[in-house]
């Protein structure tokens, strides 16, 4: 945390508040209460599947395209455009994905990916988390936390799962965006 203008015991006393904020708007809903029966209303909900990016624009500090010879050192950033499932655009997403350790248990690289996700309704999206690029590489779907950050849906939360198609190159991913608004 950095540091704060206020004396010790209010600051701490701040950030407090916040925790309870945050676990108070980001906990989903129980599932008797009377609000998951709203979820299903118009302007509650987008749920975005089977969907397929491509890549526009890829940069890594590591020349492997097909993610077999990762190292601890790896910093990429791609640019993607994302269709539905009928072929029309619906929005492009940015983003960044660092190595952050090698798992002993397994060998496998963990990598962090965040993204900013613009889609063409207006709504923009934040996902990230920590990804397995062995299981990522090997085909698996990799899912993490995403947020409405700005547009119509501001405040849903939700999920976003994304695996390549072709792994050879990493030049083709389907995916899934789910996001509710209690």
């Amino acid at each position: 945390m950095a540091s704060s203008p206020l004396p010790g015991p209010l600051a701490a006393l701040l950030e407090q508040g916040r925790s309870r904020l945050l676990a108070l708007l980001a906990a989903p809903p129980v599932t008797t209460s009377d609000t998951v029966g709203r979820l299903a209303g118009p302007g509650r909900s987008l749920v975005l599947r089977d969907l397929r990016e491509k890549v526009v624009e890829y940069r890594s500090t590591n020349p492997d395209p097909t993610g077999t010879t990762p190292t601890e050192r790896d910093f990429a950033t791609v640019r993607l455009e994302i269709f539905g499932p009928d072929g029309d655009r619906l929005g492009q997403t940015e983003g960044a994905g660092r190595m952050l350790y090698r798992d002993q248990a397994d060998g496998h690289f963990i990598a962090y990916f965040g993204e900013r996700i613009t889609l063409d309704d207006g709504n923009v999206v934040r996902a990230g988390g920590p990804v397995d690029d062995a299981r990522l590489t090997a085909g698996e779907f990799a899912t993490f936390p995403a947020v409405v950050v700005a547009g119509p849906l501001r405040g849903a939360i939700g999920y976003r799962t994304f695996r390549p198609l072709v792994r050879e190159t990493h030049s083709e991913y389907e995916s899934a965006i789910v996001l509710y608004r209690n």
